[in-house]
């Protein structure tokens, strides 16, 4: 991403929340922290499932920093929700940062 202009998604930031359930474990709810321009990219790399050639797509999405994203939040685009894997600065001037996804299906 060369230009600050491409950040033409609007994406909502989404953090994890626990909750006791009452038998020793934890329920977990997502809630909106933040609305963030962000581009979007989609990658698919090969991957073989059961013996079966077919690829995973993965996709990278940069936002304007300072936004406190961090790996296991959410990134939600419509209907569509990006699960974050890792984040980085990718300039090291904290402009912008890196977030891997993977989509989560329904």
């Amino acid at each position: 991403m060369s230009a600050l202009g491409s950040l033409r998604h609007r994406l909502v930031h989404e953090t994890p929340v626990e909750t006791p359930d009452g038998q020793g474990g934890v329920t977990r709810a997502f809630v909106a922290v933040d609305a963030l321009w962000g581009a979007v990219e989609t990658q698919a790399r090969p991957d073989v499932t059961a013996d079966r050639a077919g690829a995973t797509l993965t996709h990278s999405i940069t936002v304007r920093a300072p936004a406190t994203v961090a790996p296991g939040d959410r990134l939600r685009l419509g209907a569509r929700r990006f699960e974050v894997e890792a984040v980085s600065d990718p300039e090291g001037r904290g402009r912008r940062l890196l977030c891997r996804c993977r989509e989560e299906t329904p």
